[in-house]
């Protein structure tokens, strides 16, 4: 036993620094195979020399695996927490520049959502160059909203009638579309302009309306136009 100890107790000690977790059991079992022979040894009077060293080597060997598997649990820990920590950081980023909070202008200002900045020109409160036979409900007119657009990004941009929506007095109004413009889409290169018109059919006595610009991509905001 004590030959075996110290040479599993060498063994160990000298694979300690690359294998050491699997060495701690062999270098439990080596500590004791010396213990016990020493112990048989001491009572039997006989040599303990190779017992001893393989004690010794053994318990060096438990105490380098030891040592590197509390260090090794230590980095583990801390590169754990500093990646858990960039991720939460990078998505924090991510939801922040995604998650746009609403923009309210009025006729003749601008905003920019999702890198188009989008003007309202001009608006005409009673448009009636429409065709003979469109139909508007009684206590109804028809606005008329036109909008210029400049793609400030660095891809195209894409931007149609459908992105827009208006509401009077907090109810949601109808396109209107019998027009010789009633509906436009536009495909704008990064740094080009484009115009474009939008009708609604609104109430005659509405006190507010609003008209938000939404193009239901990648931010969670929108343009708000208030009409006067």
């Amino acid at each position: 036993m004590g030959i075996a100890s110290f040479v599993i107790g060498l063994v160990c000690l000298i694979l300690s620094p690359f294998l050491s977790v699997f060495l701690i059991l062999p270098a439990i079992l080596a500590l004791i195979l010396g213990i016990v022979d020493t112990v048989i040894k001491s009572k039997k009077k006989l040599p303990k020399g190779l017992s001893i060293a393989g004690i010794v080597l053994s318990t060096i060997a438990l105490a380098i695996c030891i040592l590197i598997v509390v260090f090794a649990v230590y980095v583990y820990n801390n590169a754990s927490d500093a990646i858990s920590s960039s991720l939460t950081n990078l998505e924090s980023e991510i939801i922040t520049e995604f998650e746009q909070e609403d923009i309210t202008c009025n006729v003749g200002e601008s905003a920019t959502l999702d890198d188009v900045k989008v003007t309202l020109t001009s608006v005409e409160k009673d448009f009636k160059d429409y065709y003979d036979f469109a139909s508007v409900e009684d206590g109804c007119k028809i606005l008329k909203a036109n909008f210029e657009f400049e793609n400030v990004g660095d891809y195209s941009a894409y931007i149609s009638s459908y992105d827009f929506t208006c509401y009077a007095d907090k109810f949601s109004c109808d396109s209107f579309n019998s027009v010789e413009d009633g509906y436009f889409s536009e495909s704008i290169a990064s740094g080009k302009k484009a115009t474009g018109s939008i009708y609604f059919e609104v109430p005659s006595d509405a006190e507010t309306i609003e008209i938000e610009y939404d193009d239901s991509t990648y931010s969670d905001g929108k343009i708000i136009f208030n009409i006067d």
